[in-house]
């Protein structure tokens, strides 16, 4: 693929997975984070994408959902660790019935915002996290992969 084709595949995946992600926005003040859907799309456009864009497109728009919901304080975090969680679902064909980075991207997104969170906020904090982030990554594991493949799909009938 050309580099202005990847860049602009970058931005629409990564701006598809910022909508998604403020789309609907539960706050949880104890952390002031929020419970979301961006991680279906992180783990879908992660799985339509591959290996070289997938991370990115995940990163980067959820950290701009973040900047552009007012919790600035969480962007660098959520770079991180939704770059992380789209680079491990990456690892799988889309074309695939079932694959291990389906379940263990979400799972490491749920390790990582509870590692930050204790960092930032104290067990007492993490620990109150941990339903919304389980909750957020059940979605993923369960819709994300339905998604993808749709996706790839759609993607599919458009290319040929």
């Amino acid at each position: 693929m050309s580099r202005t084709r990847d860049t602009a595949l970058v931005a629409l995946a990564a701006a598809f997975v910022a909508v998604a992600t403020m789309l609907i926005r539960i706050p949880t003040p104890m952390t002031r984070g929020y419970i979301n859907l961006g991680d279906i799309a992180v783990v879908a456009l992660a799985m339509v994408l591959g290996r070289r864009l997938g991370w990115l497109a995940g990163g980067l728009g959820s950290a701009l959902a973040d900047i552009l919901g007012g919790y600035l304080h969480w962007a660098p975090w959520t770079f991180l660790i939704k770059g992380l969680e789209g680079y491990v679902v990456s690892q799988s064909d889309v074309k695939a019935k079932f694959h291990w980075s389906w379940i263990v991207g979400p799972v490491l997104m749920v390790a990582g915002y509870f590692l930050v969170e204790v960092f930032m906020y104290g067990w007492a904090a993490a620990v109150a996290e941990l339903p919304g982030n389980g909750m957020q990554a059940l979605s993923a594991i369960i819709v994300g992969p339905i998604l993808g493949k749709a996706l790839s799909a759609a993607l599919e009938g458009v290319r040929s």
